[in-house]
């Protein structure tokens, strides 16, 4: 699975640039004559893309065609839900789809300590809610992390 987390970050990385038409055409090479191993890949992106056309409905839908029962698992779907929602400039729901990726997770998306951080950079009204969604599930040594994340970025 490193191949998939490899093209998931890099998803990411466009989205977080801004860059909708260079994830179009990700989505689009990673879907053409798909076997399976980079559906999920190809979907991401290009509910990224949507995202930040504004397209939130598309987007979470796309998103959700990738889903199988093998990939992703629940923690990480929900994860980049709420990266879906930051892309829409909604940390509040984005909020939410973190609440249910960390939520008695014993591994989560390497990124959930940045996206906690960046919806309480984003709405700091939500910094407790974060925090409690930081210490809220997990092991100990997860939620600590999450809680110095999602802290660290405050200034």
């Amino acid at each position: 699975m490193p191949g998939r987390r490899g093209f998931g970050d890099e998803s990411w990385r466009l989205a977080q640039a801004g860059d909708g038409a260079g994830l179009h055409r990700a989505a689009d090479l990673l879907l053409e004559g798909d076997t399976g191993d980079l559906r999920y890949d190809g979907h991401r992106a290009r509910a990224f893309a949507l995202a930040l056309e504004g397209r939130v409905e598309d987007a979470l839908a796309a998103l959700n065609a990738g889903w199988t029962r093998d990939w992703p698992f629940p923690s990480a779907f929900a994860a980049d839900t709420a990266r879906v929602r930051l892309l829409a400039d909604d940390p509040e729901r984005a909020l939410q789809a973190l609440a249910l990726a960390t939520r008695g997770a014993d591994r989560l998306d390497p990124g959930v300590p940045e996206l906690l951080a960046e919806v309480a950079l984003r709405a700091p009204r939500l910094r407790g809610r974060v925090l409690r969604v930081a210490l809220g599930g997990g092991t100990l040594r997860l939620r600590l992390r999450l809680a110095l994340a999602a802290l660290r970025r405050r200034a």
